[in-house]
């Protein structure tokens, strides 16, 4: 079952949501070191450039507010 299924489905229970989170979390680990040449890409589509940079902006001020003291 793919992660957007599982999240489609319905309200997450509290115990599974960070699980799936993990795994979102592997997945774009996994997706970001397949990155090659990302200038070839900006080039061949600068129109979606500018989501893309505030999409991954968004990311990492969520990711960064995960930071939790033990």
């Amino acid at each position: 079952m793919k992660l957007k299924d599982l999240i489609e489905e319905g309200p997450i229970n509290p115990d599974d949501g960070g699980e799936i989170l993990i795994m979102s979390l592997k997945t774009l680990k996994f997706a970001i070191q397949k990155v090659k040449n990302p200038e070839k890409w900006a080039e061949k589509y600068p129109r979606s450039l500018p989501k893309l940079v505030d999409t991954i902006d968004t990311l990492v001020k969520v990711l960064g507010k995960m930071k939790w003291k033990s």
